[in-house]
């Protein structure tokens, strides 16, 4: 089955008008929520240090640095904002993706859509876009990805961007196979390096890596055309499970974002129901 291709028409051809009410209404309070976290996470000491490399390496201001009165190029933008957004670990949460939606996707469609000045459905329809293809992307690996040691928000994030940003640009299905394949081959992120910078780090690189490989493809940049399903492709590599089908199960009927968290505790939301059961222990039977 070429799920490579058919989750890439998909996404690629998904517009505003598709989209259920509650899902548009999903999107904006992830809009919402992740534009709060961020401007948090811009004043983090490691946001600092990506925004001074960036100015250091100069660059066309073709997007806005968010918490800052500055911008960079779309790329520098895309990584900044994507690092702000993870770095205080209070974004949003899909189980299904066992990481953070929407911290990979926003960087990468709100350089770009500031740069081509879209609109608001526009944004909101490239956004569910990478919404749905990484969740997909996710439920062909699931869970042992995460439990190999991958950080799903970096690896699967790649996805996520690529396929916001190809729905933003128009690119046609071919070019968005491709603009997935360029995702694929970079994606990374290893979990070791959680409680460092290196984890607000992945989704930056997400975002950058997405956005790029949606420009790159746009310009005929080429790669594998199945890299979810290919026998050397991501899922084989990257899980010890694999089970493409499942990307395409009832694709266009159910919406991933319905499912999507916000956290209550900056801490990983596995830690949540232990946290909640303190504080309620502590509130009704006098727990010190």
């Amino acid at each position: 089955m070429e799920v490579t291709k058919a989750l890439s028409e998909y996404v690629v051809n998904l517009k505003f008008s598709d989209l259920p009410k509650d899902v548009v209404e999903g999107a904006k309070l992830c809009f919402l929520h992740w534009l709060g976290v961020t401007l948090s996470g811009s004043k983090e000491p490691l946001t600092n240090i990506l925004a001074a490399v960036a100015e250091e390496q100069g660059g066309k201001p073709q997007a806005t640095l968010i918490g800052r009165k500055k911008k960079a190029s779309l790329l520098q933008a895309a990584l900044i904002n994507g690092g702000a957004s993870h770095a205080l670990d209070f974004d949003d949460v899909h189980l299904g993706m066992m990481g953070h939606p929407s911290a990979p996707v926003f960087p990468a469609i709100l350089a770009l859509g500031e740069w081509k000045k879209v609109s608001g459905e526009q944004f909101i329809a490239a956004f569910i876009a990478g919404f749905e293809a990484e969740c997909r992307v996710s439920s062909i690996v699931y869970p042992e990805h995460y439990l190999c040691g991958w950080h799903a928000t970096g690896t699967l994030g790649h996805f996520g961007a690529a396929a916001a940003c190809a729905n933003l640009l128009g690119l046609s299905p071919s070019q968005t196979v491709y603009a997935l394949g360029i995702a694929g081959t970079q994606a990374a992120g290893i979990k070791q390096v959680f409680g460092t910078m290196c984890k607000p780090f992945h989704a930056g690189k997400a975002a950058m890596n997405g956005l790029l490989a949606a420009l790159l493809a746009e310009k005929g940049f080429t790669s594998s055309p199945d890299m979810l399903e290919g026998a050397k492709g991501f899922s084989k590599v990257f899980s010890t499970r694999m089970d493409p089908p499942k990307a395409l199960d009832r694709l266009g009927e159910d919406y991933a974002i319905r499912g999507v968290i916000f956290k209550r505790h900056a801490s990983c939301f596995e830690t949540h129901p232990a946290i909640d059961a303190v504080l309620a222990l502590k509130e009704e039977q006098g727990l010190t």
